[in-house]
């Protein structure tokens, strides 16, 4: 039974990768249950991961990929349906560019150690949380919905700033360790 289970959150985030890819194409009416499905598979892939113990950080990384793309693509979908500004984007999506500046630094430092160990953050679920409701209620209202924007920004803002830290905390610990072998 665990060898199958094992799938099902990869299976998930599979799932809302074609989401992602199909969003663009479909029909307005269509655009909320398709929110809702990328949010619930996003909740049950690491709910269902954590629960089975079946969690691998190749897993969690298709995970935060499929998250990305998926947000990604409603947005800027939402943009050329005139829903809001392009410079939204940035602002909605500042923690996730934090993120992939980390892992490119991180790769080309050949500091992937400190950015493996760099666990989801309480920000970055609240991060997270504020760009599906963003997503959810721009499908719904088609006016824009500047509060929830410029919460949504707040939310990936603080979060950018909180990985960040963390990662820079992660590179001076490395940095302590790696002096104090070379003294020994």
């Amino acid at each position: 039974m665990k060898t199958i289970v094992r799938f099902i959150p990869n299976i998930l985030s599979a799932f809302r990768l074609g989401l992602a890819i199909w969003f663009p194409f479909s029909p307005e009416h269509l655009w909320i249950w398709l929110v809702i499905g990328g949010g619930l598979s996003d909740f049950l892939d690491g709910w269902i991961a954590r629960r089975c113990n079946v969690t691998s950080w190749q897993g969690g990384l298709l995970d935060a990929a499929a998250d990305k793309l998926f947000v990604l693509s409603v947005l800027t979908t939402y943009v050329f349906a005139g829903r809001f500004s392009g410079w939204w984007i940035p602002a909605v999506i500042v923690r996730d560019l934090t993120v992939v500046f980390i892992a490119a630094y991180a790769a080309l430092t050949g500091a992937w150690d400190s950015f493996r160990k760099m666990d989801a953050r309480w920000s970055g679920k609240l991060a997270t949380a504020g760009q599906f409701l963003l997503l959810v209620v721009t499908a719904i209202i088609p006016e824009p919905v500047v509060s929830v924007l410029y919460l949504t920004a707040l939310v990936s803002f603080i979060a950018a700033i909180d990985y960040g830290r963390k990662f820079l905390k992660g590179l001076r610990l490395r940095s302590r360790h790696n002096r104090n072998e070379f003294l020994y």
